[in-house]
């Protein structure tokens, strides 16, 4: 069984728990990731169908909802300005605990559900 994610790092910090699931699996990591793959030039084949992965779909909706807020705020109503501070509130949360209620929203959404 071969683990990879993007630079090695969360692989191999967890190294451990994916020797012990994929007992009695043989296990390779791949060191330095998809990254250091890909700089070493060995051939790849991107799924370009998938959905972006989840943190940045959680990324361009904060930054819109924030942007949309500060928008509104200036043009419509002040009230507005609270959206923003409700997605800043969410980020601070998910940074402090782990727990991000914006990634959950998102994965449940059609286009992640294949």
């Amino acid at each position: 069984m071969i683990f990879h994610c993007q630079s090695g790092n969360r692989t191999r910090n967890n190294e451990a728990r994916l020797v012990a699931a994929a007992a009695p699996a043989e296990v390779k990591i791949v060191d330095g990731g998809i990254d250091a793959w890909r700089k070493a030039g060995l051939s790849m084949v991107e799924d370009k169908t998938q959905p972006l992965p989840l943190m940045r779909q959680v990324q361009i909706a904060a930054g819109v909802l924030i942007l949309l807020g500060v928008v509104l705020g200036y043009s419509v109503s002040s009230a507005f300005f609270l959206l923003s501070a409700f997605v800043g509130a969410g980020l601070t949360l998910a940074g402090m605990t782990g727990f991000c209620g914006m990634a959950r929203l998102l994965a449940v959404m059609p286009w992640n559900r294949r």
